[in-house]
């Protein structure tokens, strides 16, 4: 158990001011990355998957010379959108297509992504999905996947694929970094599960190497409930003062906490 619950508040305070400024810097980058997803999943290059027969475990997908439109696509969105890492085509059946960085694509240890969260959320919402935080096989670090249906070109409503965006979490933690740095305070950011996505007292100079849960904090709890106030709390060794609120992460509520 991190935490115990000693009392809480849902009186405003400036804290909880912050952190309702701090859930709509969350809210903007999410939404903003969702759109990127959507808007290039139209593209026809992006709905062709004419080289499906291509595919292999050799490269874990099709060649870094086959669908160049497609990877071209993905390159610019990479090259604009500082938050993605990777970008990823799969199959229906959740077969890696093609993945850019083809580094990435090339090293992944196997071809079926089907049992991601990513994959499994798209898959049952017919819609743009935020995962849960997971470790990477693309990067080799904790990320989030956004994943969107990406339906054939014939203008038919059967599902070809989906494009997937492989997310950094540092990039989610640098701006609440940068939001939160006249208070002082700490702001952790964690997802759906309680997995934590951002820690503003982490080191910015060393990589997230592992996954961490927040699940078993009173915060955290109210907060993924959908409720904001304020409580004392025990995290780790320490008596803390907390102020919590949700943050939305379509389709999910994750939980932002600042710990005076």
């Amino acid at each position: 158990m991190l935490g115990l619950l000693l009392g809480f508040s849902t009186i405003r305070t400036p804290q909880g001011e912050q952190l309702h400024d701090l859930a709509a810097v969350v809210k903007q980058k999410i939404d903003s990355s969702i759109e990127v997803m959507r808007a290039t999943s139209a593209e026809p290059s992006v709905r062709s998957t004419d080289s499906l027969s291509l595919i292999s475990t050799a490269q874990m997908g099709i060649p870094e010379d086959a669908d160049v439109e497609k990877r071209a696509v993905a390159q610019e969105i990479l090259a604009q959108n500082g938050d993605f890492a990777s970008i990823f085509f799969l199959t229906a059946e959740g077969d890696v297509y093609m993945g850019e960085p083809f580094d990435q694509q090339k090293q992944l240890p196997r071809l079926n992504y089907g049992d991601r969260d990513w994959y499994r959320g798209a898959v049952s919402t017919k819609d743009a999905y935020v995962s849960s935080v997971f470790m990477s096989a693309a990067i080799n670090k904790p990320a989030i996947g956004i994943a969107v249906p990406v339906y054939a070109k014939d203008g038919s409503e059967s599902v070809s694929g989906y494009w997937v965006a492989i997310v950094k979490l540092e990039e989610i933690e640098k701006s609440l970094r940068q939001s939160a740095m006249d208070s002082g305070s700490r702001v952790i950011l964690v997802d759906h599960n309680g997995i934590q996505v951002a820690d503003t007292l982490r080191d910015p100079s060393t990589d997230m190497t592992e996954l961490r849960s927040y699940s078993g904090l009173a915060s955290v709890e109210q907060a993924l409930s959908g409720k904001s106030g304020h409580l004392r709390e025990i995290i780790g060794d320490e008596l803390v003062d907390v102020h919590y609120a949700p943050a939305q992460a379509y389709p999910h509520t994750w939980a932002i906490i600042l710990i005076d």
